[in-house]
């Protein structure tokens, strides 16, 4: 399981790093009339000021990006010695790079923003101009694919829920085990949730007028929305499909999937971003030629609402607006009071949310490195404790209970629970077996085996023979 999430975190790593690289790594080039997301006359690009900037820039990101993707691949090793060790050092390593990217894009913007106006750089006669093409608009309807392509593969998914149900019953899960795939489930079709609102969302966004000529305003335009669009579409079909494919696997094979299950779905996954980025890509390559290609082009200088970094415009209803630093992106409209809402609550849930999920992981990891296995028996009823993972039967439900040297050889996957250099401990599940619950120290015997008339099996030991020779007793003599 550990080589299978390494490929995961590294292809995902692979994927991203470079995609922000390149699409945001352009500010630096004259395009539409701006300069780092500030639009600066054509004769004052030669400025020793705006080229300082700009090279400054330029350097700043390739470094930057350079350490990222070497750093990124490297904390993914980390996945095959501790995944738990792992997962805190890549979400550092990633609030790092959010971080960076953001720091590397508004800052050098800002600067060239007050250059712009200290040098007096603004065309009144084109500043908040609202400029509308009536021919666009009333195509409006015909410039994008329609939502209700989503609801099929959303429904699909959906109905997916019969395949948990059913292999719940055909392989008897623990709860804890179903957990997963229910945690899957909701994931399968919240994507393709996202994707529909996402889709209508940008359906809904006001078309942009970029020349006097209507023809070059509904090519654009219709580029966009079409290509964004159509890849949501794409991709929502995709990340249903890998869905649907991975709880068929799970009805057909049980919860110990092979290893072809999981390539096959990470394969789909991967074509699924693939066929929402490649549209897009696309799409503002054609776009850029377009407008090259224009010899009525006008801009509007709205940089007073991007000045900060982002846009603030409380006279613009829209919520949703093409990015200003990648024409692929949308960016969220922080001068309407819904959105300054919602970014006060996702900003305090974000100073509280991830502090507190680093502590409870580096707690998590602790309570495995310092795991203690408790056994104990009251009123015919036994209860095991370890790490926050227990489990209690009573002396009815005890099949069998003997001391055997070491496991029973069997391929065991863990399901829900921890493992390290020390201990095994949680549910796990071998192809033999079945499931099974671990509270046991690694390099330890004997090990107490307690079968259950549920199907499930216990395994248990304590770093001391001797302790695990008295559970032996308390265990056979009640049962």
């Amino acid at each position: 399981m550990n080589l299978i999430l390494f490929f995961i975190f590294l292809l995902c790593d692979l994927m991203m790093v470079p995609i922000c690289w390149f699409s945001f790594g352009k500010q630096s080039e004259y395009r539409e009339g701006m300069l780092l997301g500030v639009h600066i006359p054509s004769d004052c690009i030669g400025d020793p000021e705006v080229s300082a900037i700009c090279t400054g820039q330029e350097k700043d990101w390739k470094r930057f990006q350079r350490i990222n993707l070497v750093i990124s691949i490297l904390v993914c090793f980390l996945s095959l010695w501790d995944f738990f060790i792992f997962i805190v050092v890549w979400t550092i390593w990633l609030a790092e790079y959010i971080g960076g990217l953001y720091y590397l894009i508004i800052i050098p913007h800002r600067k060239m923003y007050r250059l712009k106006i200290r040098r007096g750089w603004v065309k009144e006669s084109s500043r908040r101009i609202v400029r509308i093409d009536t021919s666009v608009s009333a195509a409006s309807d015909r410039l994008a694919v329609d939502w209700k392509w989503h609801l099929p593969v959303i429904i699909l998914t959906a109905a997916t829920v019969f395949f948990v149900l059913g292999m719940d019953q055909r392989y008897r899960m623990d709860p804890a085990e179903l957990e997963v795939v229910w945690i899957m489930y909701g994931s399968g079709v919240g994507i393709c949730v996202l994707f529909m609102a996402l889709h209508i969302g940008i359906m809904s966004q006001a078309n942009r007028v970029y020349s006097e000529n209507s023809d070059i305003n509904l090519s654009v335009n219709r580029l966009t929305k079409r290509a964004w669009t159509s890849g949501l579409v794409y991709a929502s079909w995709t990340n249903g499909a890998a869905w649907i494919f991975m709880a068929a696997g799970y009805y057909i094979a049980g919860p110990d999937l092979p290893v072809w299950i999981y390539v096959v779905y990470s394969i789909l996954l991967t074509v699924g971003a693939a066929a929402l980025l490649i549209p897009i890509a696309s799409s503002v390559r054609k776009r850029k030629a377009v407008l090259e290609s224009d010899q009525e082009a006008y801009y509007t200088d709205d940089d007073e609402y991007w000045k900060n970094g982002w846009y603030n415009n409380p006279d613009d209803r829209h919520i949703l607006v093409q990015d200003r630093f990648n024409s692929m992106n949308y960016s969220f409209n922080w001068g309407r009071p819904g959105v300054k809402k919602a970014g006060v609550i996702l900003y305090a849930a974000t100073i509280i949310f991830v502090p507190a999920i680093l502590i409870w992981t580096f707690s998590f990891i602790a309570s495995f490195d310092n795991a203690e296995v408790v056994f104990t028996e009251s009123d015919g009823v036994c209860s095991v404790e370890a790490a926050g993972y227990g489990c209690e039967f009573r002396e009815d439900e005890i099949l069998s209970a003997e001391l055997i040297g070491a496991l029973p050889d069997d391929d065991y996957t863990r399901t829900n629970g921890g493992s390290t250099d020390k201990v095994d401990i949680g549910h796990f599940r071998g192809k033999e077996t079945g499931k099974c619950m671990m509270f046991l120290y690694k390099g330890y015997s004997p090990i107490l085996e307690i079968r259950l008339e549920d199907g499930m099996t216990v395994y248990i030991n304590s770093r001391e023979e001797k302790e695990t020779e008295e559970w032996y007793e308390m265990a056979a003599n009640i049962g």
